[in-house]
């Protein structure tokens, strides 16, 4: 509860003390009001929001048909989310982020977009725009803060929305624009994420794009875990492609999930969410020990807000792409300092350091949100 803010007991208290007389029973309870509605302002959850878009000149699919399906959608990255958060040993307080309708399922709204789809205009990331622009003179939804997983119709296979975006951080929230595939069939949230459907449907590029709305960066297999390719590293085709090993598989890495733990979509805590902490990595050395092939990371941390983990990104030069940079994460000891090992690094790269806080916050220097504010370590060995 905020510092000044009356407690439920203080205000059942004076509640009580109102009734002595009429008049103080009048004016007890409009502060009583007041004080609550200063409290329903405050900061809020955010909300996670499924949205159909089509241009002006598409008709949508039959309704029944794709809520179902972005039900299913919707109920299958709730379950990878809380699932990868749990296997690395968070504890997520909600597992249920998207907002539900009356009949208790996952609620998706139509927006129909001012322009047609020929033409090309909506090739471009501004649907974004122009969806919480409909949103909120539409449906008086509140954008800011909250997350929009925008599914973009233009017709049945083989037509499809091409431009794949997503972009977001913890305060702002975010949004992610995809193409919805109109197909028969059903995603089940146990099933792997790579099956013949799924494949078909795009589900690992479609929840990729909205780990992005969450301000998740690119992020690359571990191949020594087995658990197959990152939800935010290469697409399913480039990874079969190298033959890599379990191609039906996805997980949520390690660093990932560091990341996510602390987002107050999943904490439900929004408290101090716009805050962006006094950050500040000090004597960072990045030491190579050729007997185990390993760089040593150490540094100290300066800030003044408390810290979750630190995350290092291992950006080695002779890496496939940028989507299989290595995450590795690192606790914060009492006196602020931090080490992790580097396995098998490249014999040049960067190392990218951020710091994940407790409100949600992911920096590497205090001033910017999101990867592009790593404090940056460059090595060669």
């Amino acid at each position: 509860m905020a510092t000044g803010t009356p407690s439920p007991a203080f205000l059942l208290f004076k509640l009580r003390d109102c009734w002595k007389t009429p008049a103080r029973f009048v004016v007890c309870c409009v502060l009583t009001l007041g004080v609550a509605d200063a409290v329903a302002q405050g900061p809020s959850i955010p909300e996670a929001q499924i949205v159909l878009f089509t241009p002006s000149d598409v008709q949508p699919p039959p309704r029944a048909g794709y809520l179902n399906r972005l039900n299913q959608f919707g109920l299958y990255a709730e379950q990878f989310f809380h699932d990868g958060l749990t296997d690395w040993g968070y504890s997520p307080a909600r597992k249920e982020i998207f907002n539900r309708g009356d009949d208790g399922n996952i609620a998706v709204i139509h927006v129909k977009g001012e322009l047609p789809a020929a033409g090309g205009a909506y090739k471009k990331q501004w649907i974004s725009r122009q969806v919480h622009d409909k949103l909120k003179r539409d449906h008086g939804i509140k954008i800011a803060g909250n997350l929009y997983w925008i599914f973009v119709y233009v017709g049945d296979p083989p037509v499809r929305h091409d431009s794949y975006r997503g972009s977001g951080n913890s305060k702002d929230g975010g949004w992610a624009v995809l193409n919805y595939t109109n197909l028969p069939g059903k995603i089940s949230p146990r099933s792997p994420m790579v099956t013949p459907l799924n494949d078909k449907l795009t589900l690992k590029g479609c929840i990729h794009e909205f780990g992005h709305a969450f301000g998740l960066p690119h992020i690359g297999p571990k191949v020594e875990l087995g658990k197959g390719n990152t939800l935010m590293g290469p697409v399913n085709r480039i990874y079969a492609s190298h033959k890599m090993p379990n191609r039906t598989q996805a997980y949520l890495s390690e660093a990932g999930a560091a990341i996510l733990s602390t987002h107050p979509v999943f904490t439900g805590d929004p408290t101090a969410r716009n805050m962006l902490p006094k950050t500040s990595f000090r004597q960072v050395k990045a030491d190579y020990d050729r007997k185990s092939h390993t760089i040593e990371v150490r540094g100290r941390l300066e800030t003044d807000f408390p810290v979750h983990r630190v995350v290092v990104i291992d950006d080695r030069d002779d890496k496939i792409g940028g989507y299989w940079v290595k995450g590795f994460v690192a606790e914060v000891d009492p006196q602020s300092r931090f080490s992790v090992s580097i396995p098998n690094p490249g014999r040049k790269g960067q190392l990218k350091i951020l710091a994940v806080y407790k409100n949600g916050a992911f920096t590497g220097n205090g001033t910017k949100r999101g990867i592009d504010s790593a404090t940056l370590v460059p090595y060669r060995f």
